[in-house]
């Protein structure tokens, strides 16, 4: 697979080609072989068009060439329109020919089984070969709408359409769903730069493709349908430069439920279901989840203004009252506020509406407004030069007569500020809307869609650039890997508890004080020398979870204590099939809250680290927050000040509040091994981590390394 410059390159000449070849081109323009040729001459793509048909002179009125050979000059892109029995040698023709792209259409690989897949993997072969990038195959191609470049045999340009271009950038993995909201966008007055569908990504991904989008000037918001990810990293490298550029990166991704199987050996693994680690990628690196098409496009309806906020305050005018009031419900639910406008701004609104509206905010123009409707532009005026005003909404309804003045009203206050101004008009003929979506003005039908797309809107303006975290100076990563080693040349995957606290301890951790004994005696000295009260824990690379089977003694005192405890906890590992389990004596630790932090390996993002409420009710609460190593300490607090127990860290029932700093150091320093040795290490479970007032300690630490 090419790499650095020559991939973006390819890249780009994929995006904006200034010629097309068409493999396998048909003259029947209703055949699918036949339908890119015609959507290009259809919609006046200005590049060369150069249909390959070694059968025909001329294609759909174009003259036609025998083979990509007999084309002279430079070629950027094909569409290669062959059975899949024919694509692996059309593409090797193509990278022949030095074209640096292709789009192969026909379905027939890896998703219809055996043959499919061998057939995959050829063209695979043939790409790691060639360097040639390939979008599919089994897919509908692309729509350059601003270019007209229609490399597509979509049926959503059958109807009479008007492909309105914009700055809104859609890649989809699934092809029939993506033209549906790319069809929807288009009616809703959402300007498309690009579509996109990926396919089998057996080369590009929606993640390269973005990666694209992201650099081109045609764009300035992008959108994404996953039905799965399958280059994790690379997503977050493009969402990193979209927030570098402020281009919005919006996703739909479906798969939410659950349905993989749970590692037993590991909490970490349950929490960090895949579609946790999805989320907590998005939160992290700055893209937004919405959950379905509506949300999507009603936030990127907003987005593609290219407006933002300045903060959450939102003022509305309504010439209903009780609309008002919902508006108010809803923003407040959605994280923004409706704050009463202060004495002096309440008069210079009053001064413009009826004595029986209310000028406090939200605003009631009361219905007087459809009678005199020039009061709405008076009460924008002085909305906008309101300083306490972040957001400003307008909502209205039905007053189709009469509507042009109004929409005059609302374009004149949108055109006069930068701040976001977004209507809510209900009911009537939906042609206000229209009309108001052609001037660039977000227009909704239901007031809580208006709030969520501005609180999304709110969330990206104000959330600060991304940071790149900073390794702390005391990690050791040589002392972890001879850790592992250990344990590796033990035949073992395994780490008993003692093993995994000497890990996380090489990375600045901090562990409860603890000592290995092999007997009762060995045990009753340690405790000795720990002194205190301690504890007794079994200490075996074959039992995962000790309480399970009894296997932990607290809050023991004498050496006769400890002598007793030893011997039944080795009794116990003996019945359960472990004779050489030893046990782990360690000095009683003390917190006010029991936290989990583990890490894993994620198939699509890599190691992951997790962090939840919990203890030995983990999987009761199941308050769990997921990062990507590595971390730095702001994100690794937001993590856990994003748990719905965060409340806890504040303090309750008259105690301290918790070291939540100290809790999240310990959060960044496990990201850090996650980040260095998370390909070696299938799961670590960090249970519980105690945090008090004054800092956080592991008590219980059991890590299992991956396979080989």
């Amino acid at each position: 697979m090419p790499e650095g410059n020559a991939a973006d390159e390819a890249v780009h000449r994929l995006l904006h080609p200034r010629s097309i070849a068409i493999l396998g081109a048909s003259d029947n323009p209703i055949k699918l072989s036949g339908r890119p040729l015609d959507l290009l001459k259809r919609f006046d793509y200005a590049g060369r068009i150069l249909p390959i048909n070694a059968r025909r002179a001329e294609v759909q009125g174009l003259p036609a060439h025998r083979s990509l050979d007999d084309v002279d000059g430079e070629i950027d892109l094909a569409m290669v329109m062959v059975s899949a029995e024919q694509v692996v040698e059309g593409v090797r023709a193509c990278a022949k020919r030095g074209i640096p792209a292709a789009i192969v259409a026909a379905a027939g690989f890896a998703e219809s089984g055996e043959r499919g897949q061998v057939l995959q993997q050829q063209l695979a072969e043939v790409i790691a070969e060639t360097g040639i990038r390939v979008l599919g195959p089994n897919c509908l191609g692309m729509l350059g709408v601003r270019e007209r470049a229609l490399p597509s045999f979509t049926s959503a340009l059958d109807e009479d359409v008007r492909l309105l271009d914009g700055p809104v950038a859609f890649v989809s993995q699934s092809g029939a769903f993506g033209t549906f909201i790319f069809s929807e966008a288009q009616r809703s007055g959402i300007g498309i730069s690009h579509f996109l569908n990926t396919g089998n990504e057996v080369d590009l991904s929606v993640a390269e493709v973005l990666g694209g989008l992201v650099e081109s000037e045609q764009t300035g918001v992008l959108l994404a349908y996953l039905e799965g990810v399958s280059d994790g990293r690379r997503l977050l490298d493009v969402a990193r430069r979209a927030g570098e550029l402020d281009k919005p990166l919006l996703t739909v991704k479906v798969g939410r439920s659950e349905a993989g199987a749970r590692a037993a050996a590991s909490h970490t693994a349950s929490l960090a279901g895949a579609d946790a680690v999805f989320d907590g990628a998005c939160r992290q690196f700055g893209l937004i989840r919405r959950n379905g098409t509506e949300p999507l496009l009603d936030a990127a309806q907003l987005f593609a203004t290219g407006r933002r906020t300045r903060g959450r305050r939102m003022t509305t005018l309504s010439l209903s009252g009780g609309a008002g009031v919902l508006m108010a419900d809803e923003a407040s639910r959605h994280g923004l506020t409706v704050q009463p406008w202060d004495e002096r701004w309440q008069q210079r609104m009053a001064a413009v509406i009826p004595d029986f509206g209310s000028p406090r905010n939200p605003v009631d123009l009361t219905a007087t407004l459809i009678s005199e409707p020039d009061m709405l532009r008076r009460a924008l005026e002085v909305t906008v030069e309101h300083p306490d005003t972040d957001i400003v909404v307008v909502m209205l309804g039905n007053a189709d007569k009469g509507s042009e003045q109004l929409i005059d009203a609302i374009d004149r206050a949108h055109r006069s500020t930068d701040r976001p101004l977004v209507v809510v008009w209900t009911g009537g003929s939906g042609r206000p809307r229209e009309l108001l979506r052609e001037r660039g003005i977000p227009c909704y039908t239901d007031p809580g869609r208006a709030a969520d797309a501005l609180a999304a809107l709110a969330e990206h303006s104000l959330r600060p650039p991304l940071p790149r975290p900073v390794r702390p100076q005391d990690t050791d990563e040589r002392v972890a890997r001879a850790v592992l080693q250990e344990a590796r040349d033990a035949g073992r995957t395994q780490l008993d508890e003692h093993e995994s606290s000497r890990l996380i301890a090489a990375y600045g951790i901090a562990c409860a004080g603890a000592l290995p004994a092999s007997d009762a005696a060995a045990a009753a000295a340690a405790a000795v020398e720990l002194g205190g009260p301690v504890a007794v824990k079994l200490l075996s690379t074959e039992i995962g979870h000790k309480s399970d089977i009894g296997g932990v003694r607290l809050g023991l005192r004498a050496e006769e204590e400890v002598r007793t405890a030893t011997e039944d906890l080795l009794r116990i590992a003996r019945d359960a099939g472990d004779p050489s389990a030893r046990v782990l004596v360690q000095r009683m630790s003390s917190g006010d809250a029991e936290l989990i932090a583990g890490i894993k390996h994620d198939p699509a993002f890599g190691p992951v680290v997790v962090v939840g409420f919990g203890g030995v009710l983990v999987d009761v609460l199941a308050d769990s927050q997921v990062g990507i190593a590595p971390l730095d300490i702001a994100s690794a607090r937001r993590l856990l000040l994003s748990l719905r127990g965060a409340p806890l860290f504040e303090g309750v029932r008259g105690k301290p509040p918790l070291d939540v700093d100290a809790a999240a150091e310990v959060l960044a320093r496990l990201s850090w091994l996650a980040a260095d040795l998370g390909a070696e290490i299938a799961e670590l479970d960090v249970n519980p981590l105690l945090v008090s007032d004054s800092g956080a300690v592991a008590v219980d630490c059991l890590a299992v390394l991956a396979d080989g």
